[in-house]
């Protein structure tokens, strides 16, 4: 169990590096594209600048190549791999070349979902380096957190709460050791209770906790969440009105098995001009906000879209055991793991995506 367990932590971690290089690309590239765009629509169409910079917060990568094609850019198509998938879609404040915002240079967080798996998982995977890990019900992770061998082998453990949080639980999730981040802030009554809880929890103690709205983007009723268009108005609330917490970004699970062949996956995108808008309407740093989206399946082009945060369970600790499941059923019909479906969705896609590169101008 302890190889197997670390034979994966490696092989995702790899993973994530090899996501979080193509975005780098990714952005790297779409600055050379938006600059010559720029230029050459400011000489030959006498665009003024501030023109240029509205008309930017609607393009994507994918319009750009093609104004760069009628512009007659040397841009070069190639087949290796999904670079498209950096439609963001937000507008850029400037913060690169020629007004062209820069994707997230630091590597993404991998938070290590160990829903219904043993502690001595957690223990060995601790051991291997991981400090993030990820429990969707309160019972579980207080059960979790508190047990001996975790609190005597882990003490540097970082605990995030991702699953759907009632009122009547938080004062229960507050008193779990060493509880980082809770990311399911889906109300701003939710947060008004989770605020006064820790206030009294923490006591004289400064110490903020830290929490994520987390954002409905797929609308779908069996997903919780806010609606996209309350989020501005909830983070509002937290910074104003919640001086225990910390506001630390959004979050989103999104539709499952999205076909990334079709494009880049619209509920990430939702999640980007979200944050996007938070930040031009309370001017926040774009960095200071964090986004938390990607699980088993669809976390390398969550990375590759800007996403700070993946949750990853399945593939590190194996597929999940729940009481009465198929899988303790008599002949179960067999499922495709997480990471083979991933893998077969992202060989999919690079096949249909192409990407883009400047050669020169």
């Amino acid at each position: 169990m302890a190889e197997e367990v670390g034979n994966a932590l490696k092989s995702v971690m790899e993973r994530i590096n090899q996501a979080a290089a193509r975005r780098q690309k990714s952005g790297q590239d779409r600055f050379q594209i938006v600059g010559m765009a720029t230029e050459l629509l400011s000489a030959e169409f006498r665009v003024s600048s501030d023109e240029i910079r509205d008309f930017r917060c609607f393009l994507t990568v994918e319009v750009l190549f093609h104004v760069a094609a009628a512009l007659h850019l040397n841009v070069q198509e190639q087949t290796s791999g999904a670079q498209l998938a950096d439609q963001s879609g937000e507008c850029w404040p400037g913060r690169g070349p020629h007004g062209a915002a820069a994707l997230p240079a630091v590597l993404p967080r991998l938070v290590a979902v160990s829903k219904t798996k043993p502690p001595d998982m957690v223990v060995e995977a601790y051991r291997q380096g991981q400090r993030n890990f990820g429990e969707n019900y309160v019972n579980e992770l207080l059960e979790k957190a508190s047990d001996p061998l975790i609190l005597g082998s882990c003490p540097e453990i970082k605990w995030h709460f991702i699953g759907h949080l009632q009122k009547n639980n938080v004062n229960k999730l507050l008193g779990v050791p060493n509880l980082h981040l809770v990311e399911t802030v889906d109300s701003v009554k939710l947060a008004d209770k989770v605020n006064s809880s820790w206030q009294r929890i923490r006591g004289a103690s400064p110490q903020r906790l830290k929490v994520m709205v987390q954002v409905n983007t797929s609308g779908e009723q069996s997903k919780h969440g806010l609606p996209p268009e309350e989020t501005v108005n909830a983070v509002k609330h937290i910074l104003s009105e919640c001086s225990a917490l910390h506001f630390s970004g959004l979050m989103t699970i999104g539709r499952y098995g999205y076909d990334l062949s079709l494009g880049p996956n619209p509920d990430f995108q939702m999640l980007l001009g979200r944050r996007q808008e938070v930040c031009d309407t309370l001017k926040i740093p774009q960095e200071e906000v964090e986004l938390s989206m990607g699980m088993s399946t669809d976390f390398e082009h969550a990375i590759e879209v800007g996403a700070t945060s993946v949750r990853v369970g399945s593939i590190i600790f194996g597929n999940r055991e729940y009481p009465n499941s198929a899988a303790n059923t008599p002949n179960p019909s067999p499922a495709p793991s997480p990471e083979k479906t991933s893998k077969m969705v992202s060989e999919e896609a690079a096949k249909k995506m192409q990407h883009l590169s400047v050669s020169g101008h």
